[in-house]
């Protein structure tokens, strides 16, 4: 069998499983199904955040503090450097950037949820 005949039995093969489907009665879910599945997940959150290990928490601090260490390393680097006034131009441009991406939306959502921080120390 050539390699066209095969794709050609392959498209039949879903052409017809589609159509099959097509004619199967439509599932409706009960009014009550999605806010059971948030209470279902937020319970299993809340009882996994309890079980959460040390070790974790202690990598996670660690590495957040990495992360400061070189934030505030990076912008001592900016500062101290003395160059000319095109890098005061660059420093400029570094600070509206750095500016920028911390008052970015995507980090706000986690500062608002607290997921930054562990709550359970």
């Amino acid at each position: 069998m050539s390699m066209t005949q095969h794709n050609d039995r392959i498209e039949t093969e879903v052409r017809e499983t589609l159509e099959l489907l097509d004619t199967l009665p439509r599932l409706e879910a009960d009014h009550l199904f999605r806010a059971r599945v948030l209470q279902r997940i937020s319970n299993d959150t809340d009882l996994s955040a309890g079980r959460a290990n040390v070790p974790v928490r202690g990598m996670k601090l660690a590495f957040m503090a990495l992360l400061l260490f070189v934030n505030v390393g990076s912008g001592l680097v900016l500062m101290l450097s003395e160059k000319t006034e095109q890098t005061l131009v660059g420093r400029q441009e570094t600070i509206e950037s750095l500016v920028y991406e911390y008052s970015n939306p995507a980090l706000s959502y986690y500062l608002e949820n607290n997921s930054l921080t562990d709550t359970d120390e």
